[in-house]
């Protein structure tokens, strides 16, 4: 039999072996998965700089190992060796859910991007352009507001400040593996925040705000920021995921994402900030406002053209139902 339209965040339900418990394990799986293929990468990663730097960890002082470990491991601009281990460790994502998908009977596996059960490229295509203007607006007006804050507190002012040890080769590699590695670990968090977190929920409440705002939290106390960066990121993830869910899939969650890391990325490689590696500092006020302005012109053009192109955002599956045999009817004569 057919099942009910079913939006992004309930597709799960259109499996042909779903079981209510099923999307449980398959979180359960996908992360054990996850953890190997982590700890299989670092031993790799943990190889290569050693033969680097065979005298990195030498010394008595467990305390002082631990820090230089520490600091291979900062995802720092200056290290690009740090940036492709983060980076790659983070892409892993996507096989670990596809492996528990399939484990679990979850076919088609494409449910996971879209309600057509593949990425919509063209769709991509448009929403990736949608989100290149939506970034500078969110970056050329989060700047300005900030400059108007800072006006008060002329002494806060750090930007355009480069640090003194800055290597422009280190900055470039870098940015050569962002500009590789970013699309694949931005899609990577999608896949996890915004599909597999979305649809378990999903698959066990109806209402999608269950789905829209739970994930959205856990995305952003998965960050290290400060107030204002923990806001810009659930704010991010809440657009992100009130858009797959409008959407019918994750292609604008990962436009978006993709080109606000590559930006956020690239500023990082320049050192304009005042930092090279990640911090727990992400902007201030001015940037928040900054962001509720690019994002709402993101939201805005990416509706706007998906009503336009008339997709669709639910799918009906077919599955197999058990029959209940219909008793013999007894024969009457005249």
């Amino acid at each position: 039999m057919e099942t009910e339209p079913l939006e992004y965040h309930r597709l799960l339900r259109g499996a042909q072996s779903y079981k209510w418990w099923k999307p449980l394990l398959m979180v359960l799986i996908a992360g054990a998965i996850y953890i190997v293929f982590s700890v299989i990468i670092s031993v790799i990663w943990m190889g290569i700089v050693f033969a680097g730097n065979p005298d990195l960890f030498t010394g008595s002082d467990p305390g002082a190992i631990s820090k230089q470990l520490l600091d291979q491991l900062t995802l720092d601009t200056q290290n690009p060796l740090a940036v492709l281990m983060n980076l790659a460790t983070i892409a892993l994502m996507i096989p670990s859910v596809i492996l528990a998908m399939l484990i679990m009977g979850m076919r088609p596996v494409g449910r996971i991007w879209s309600v057509a059960t593949r990425i919509r490229w063209g769709m991509l295509g448009r929403f990736t352009g949608f989100a290149v203007l939506g970034v500078v607006v969110m970056n050329v007006t989060g700047v300005l507001f900030e400059v108007l804050f800072s006006l008060a507190e002329p002494a806060q002012s750090a930007m355009l400040s480069v640090p003194k040890d800055f290597d422009p080769n280190a900055a470039l590699l870098s940015f050569a593996f962002v500009l590789l590695l970013v699309p694949i670990q931005a899609t990577a968090e999608e896949v996890v925040f915004r599909g597999l977190f979305m649809q378990v929920l999903g698959a066990w409440l109806k209402n999608p705000w269950f789905a829209i705002l739970l994930p959205s939290l856990a995305f952003a106390l998965a960050h290290i920021y400060d107030i204002w960066g923990l806001a810009a990121v659930g704010l991010m993830g809440l657009v992100a995921a009130w858009l797959t869910w409008r959407t019918g899939g994750l292609e604008a969650a990962i436009a978006i994402h993709i080109i606000n890391n590559i930006f956020a990325f690239g500023v990082m490689s320049t050192g304009l900030g005042g930092s090279t590696a990640q911090t727990e500092s992400a902007g201030g006020p001015g940037s928040l406002i900054g962001e509720v302005i690019g994002l709402s012109l993101f939201t805005w053009l990416v509706v706007r053209s998906f009503k336009k192109r008339g997709y669709g955002r639910s799918r009906i599956d077919l599955i197999r139902v058990p029959i209940a045999p219909q008793s013999a009817q007894p024969l009457t004569g005249q």
